[in-house]
């Protein structure tokens, strides 16, 4: 059973992000994971619960997650970015963002999986491939079989509600 402070998050894992004008980033997966944590979930814990999830233990592993990050809410409007996590302390940069901002009740998380290499050297079944996203000569995509991702160049920026200790990747 989940203690008051637990909140579910929703992780999406085939779909990919997209840039919209009028909310900013946006997850295009329509079938997202449901995984309940809290403030001392570890960013391990949470790898762990979304590779049991899926059933891939061992098959797949998690390169990153991709934090759908509010940064402006005005009126009923919420406009977001990307946020990488990769760390305990990444993670902790969402329970913040959560408390600061209620409005957003449900955080949404993408997470970019890949093969889990064998012994040998090589990666089993599926191989990472490079692309370039519709419309644009310089902003690659990270594809697999399984989960592809856009990975937008993130530029770091000044939010002076969050610890200066974080920064964007």
């Amino acid at each position: 059973m989940a203690s008051e402070d637990s909140f579910l998050v929703l992780v999406h894992y085939r779909g990919s992000i997209k840039r919209k004008t009028r909310s900013g980033v946006k997850f295009t997966d329509k079938d997202p994971l449901c995984i309940i944590v809290c403030p001392t979930t570890s960013y391990d814990a949470l790898v762990s619960s979304v590779l049991v999830k899926l059933g891939l233990e061992g098959v797949k592993r998690v390169k990153k997650f991709f934090y759908r990050i509010p940064i402006t809410v005005l009126h009923d409007t919420v406009k977001y970015d990307c946020f990488t996590i990769g760390s305990d302390e990444d993670l902790q940069v969402m329970f913040l963002s959560r408390r600061q901002l209620p409005e957003v009740r449900t955080p949404e998380l993408l997470v970019k999986l890949v093969d889990v290499v064998s012994s040998s050297g090589g990666s089993n079944r599926n191989a990472n491939t490079i692309a370039t996203v519709a419309g644009s000569s310089s902003r690659p995509a990270v594809a697999s079989s399984s989960v592809p991702v856009y990975e937008p160049a993130i530029q770091l920026q000044h939010y002076s509600h969050y610890p200066k200790s974080l920064t964007l990747t």
